[in-house]
């Protein structure tokens, strides 16, 4: 079943040609540096050769100064330091990052990730108690603090100071803390609002080393750390996001993390061909697991352990622990589509809400993603904890999930997270008519159609693919939001050969086409249902993009589908 509407760019034929003329390129490279606005030689080189020292100044971030002063009064008076983090990849890795460097500068300082189950989203009472039982005189966190309004007036109680570095939404009131380091603050003019916690905590320490006087090379260690949550975290990857991920891809290729090195040899990956989109299918599944089904605080050990052999332990127990989550992941879809294939009326409803009292919370997310991914609905799934519903809400382009969240606070416990991505909490009595309420919104808000659109750039002729072409997107790299990997469409082709089907399940499809200049594999996954098509020699259009695939040493170009439909539909 086809279920994208297929839309082609509109690109300026004058500006295309005026960018091949100017460069001396054919038009299918021009027209994808026009949709990337890389339109002079200026603007070519700020995208392709920009460096780390164009990096935005840490002191532009609101509180930064202050923050910077406290650490630096705490580490001269040696008073102990906790970390409190979140238990996601970018809570993580973000305490991971701080914990690495303060003890590289000689701070006293310890960590907290709180169990998705029992301790829930963020800073808690229990959390700033283990503070005070640890002495330490100051709570620094991380991925998390913007609305914990009421527990930073408990660590203020017990005379324990507080710095926040997080990157979510604010609420009306800020919390009480010493510091509030987060780009998305309302009155913070930091030039750019795409940091992802690790990100944030990135810029701290690069802000105190900075102030110490000591060199770059200190904080560019953890690049890797900070591309690893960019991409978890699916944060725009342009402006610094882009040349800290680059960077950290290239720490990964030079295996400067034991852990890090641990967890790639685990996933089967090659750092020489490691990619987003590789990073985020294949590795950050794996930390994220360390805290949906068990110890979060596994991931942090893993990424600050200098034992090759307790790295390669943690690393082998989370893939363990990733198998047993696909398991319980698969049966949790299987029990959604039961429940909207019998009570769920999409040609009414503009939002799914399903529940079920024994899922279990840590996979929820994954399941409010993939049945978002497959209706193109916003999509939020519930379970059940004494006498509450828990879940996590994933949406759609154009629409604000925290703002729906918000349109229905009074029936809440409690919520936050991203436009895209959010959590929350109900009593058990207020779910029917939060369930109400928020159809009533997305019905009001959601007036067009949510058919997924498929964006493509350009229709490529197969002879268009040759080694200038490949080289051209490989200097694209890094991939992701705000800078997509290019989609391509080629149409009325036939011809298709080797045709098999791949994978434990046998939904992978995998063949080959015939081409002038270059050898073409296509691989589609989740793509079965397109087998026929392909079998049929009649006419298809195709959409894709061009990929690399290494196996045994050998490289080829694969075409990964994004769709196929007969040409004369």
């Amino acid at each position: 079943m086809n279920n994208f509407i297929w839309k082609y760019k509109d690109a300026d034929i004058h500006e295309v040609k005026k960018i091949c003329n100017e460069f001396d390129i054919p038009k299918s490279i021009a027209t994808i540096m026009l949709f990337k606005s890389i339109l002079n030689r200026e603007q070519s080189k700020s995208f392709f050769y920009s460096n780390l020292d164009t990096l935005h100044n840490p002191l532009l971030m609101q509180d930064m100064d202050i923050a910077i002063k406290h650490v630096l009064k705490v580490k001269d008076n040696n008073e102990l330091i906790l970390i409190i983090g979140d238990y996601d990849a970018d809570g993580t890795t973000a305490t991971s990052i701080l914990y690495l460097f303060f003890k590289s500068i000689n701070i006293d300082v310890e960590y907290f990730i709180p169990n998705r189950q029992t301790d829930g989203y963020g800073v808690s009472l229990k959390s700033i108690d283990y503070a005070k039982k640890m002495g330490a005189t100051t709570i620094i966190t991380c991925d998390c603090g913007i609305t914990a309004v009421e527990q930073i007036d408990y660590a203020n109680s017990l005379n324990i100071n507080t710095i926040i570095t997080d990157h979510h939404k604010q609420q009306d009131l800020l919390p009480s803390a010493v510091a509030i380091l987060n780009p998305n603050r309302n009155d913070c003019n930091y030039p750019f609002k795409g940091l992802c916690g690790a990100g944030v905590a990135f810029k701290f320490c690069m802000g105190i080393n900075n102030e110490l006087g000591l060199p770059i090379e200190n904080i560019l260690l953890y690049c890797d750390l900070v591309a690893i949550a960019t991409t978890a975290d699916v944060v725009p990857i342009i402006d610094e996001n882009r040349l800290i991920v680059k960077q950290g891809l290239n720490n990964i290729l030079n295996e400067t993390n034991d852990g890090i090195k641990a967890l790639m040899k685990v996933s089967k990956l090659d750092a020489n061909s490691l990619t987003v989109g590789k990073l985020g299918y294949w590795f950050i599944p794996k930390i994220n697991a360390a805290g949906r089904l068990g110890d979060a605080g596994r991931a942090v050990k893993l990424f600050t352990t200098i034992n090759p052999q307790l790295a390669n332990q943690i690393a082998l127990d989370l893939e363990n622990e990733n198998e047993k989550r696909k398991i319980i992941t698969m049966q949790h879809e299987n029990d959604a589509q039961r429940i909207i294939d019998s009570s769920i009326d999409l040609e009414k409803q503009k939002i799914i809400i399903i529940y079920k009292e024994d899922w279990h919370f840590g996979v929820v997310g994954i399941v409010a993603s993939r049945v978002k991914d497959k209706y193109n609905f916003p999509t939020i799934v519930l379970t059940e904890d004494k006498g509450f519903f828990k879940g996590s809400c994933r949406s759609v382009s154009g629409f604000d999930i925290v703002n729906a969240l918000s349109s229905c606070s009074d029936l809440l416990e409690n919520f936050g997270g991203h436009p895209m991505a959010a959590g929350l909490s109900i009593k058990k009595e207020k779910l029917d008519l939060f369930i109400i309420r928020m159809n009533n919104y997305a019905i009001e808000k959601i007036k067009t159609s949510l058919k997924p659109i498929l964006n493509i750039d350009y229709m490529l002729d197969f002879n268009e693919i040759n080694s200038r072409f490949i080289k051209f997107l490989d200097h694209l790299e890094p991939y992701g939001p705000g800078n997509a990997k290019p989609i391509f469409s080629t149409n009325k082709i036939t011809g298709f050969h080797d045709l098999e089907l791949l994978g434990k399940d046998r939904n992978v499809l995998k063949c080959k086409i015939n081409s002038p200049h270059i050898d073409l594999e296509i691989i589609g996954f989740q793509m079965v249902e397109n087998y026929e098509k392909l079998l049929s020699n009649k006419n298809v259009d195709i959409s894709y993009q061009i990929d690399k695939n290494i196996w045994r040493g050998k490289e080829s170009i694969q075409l990964v589908l994004k769709d196929v439909i007969y040409s004369d539909a």
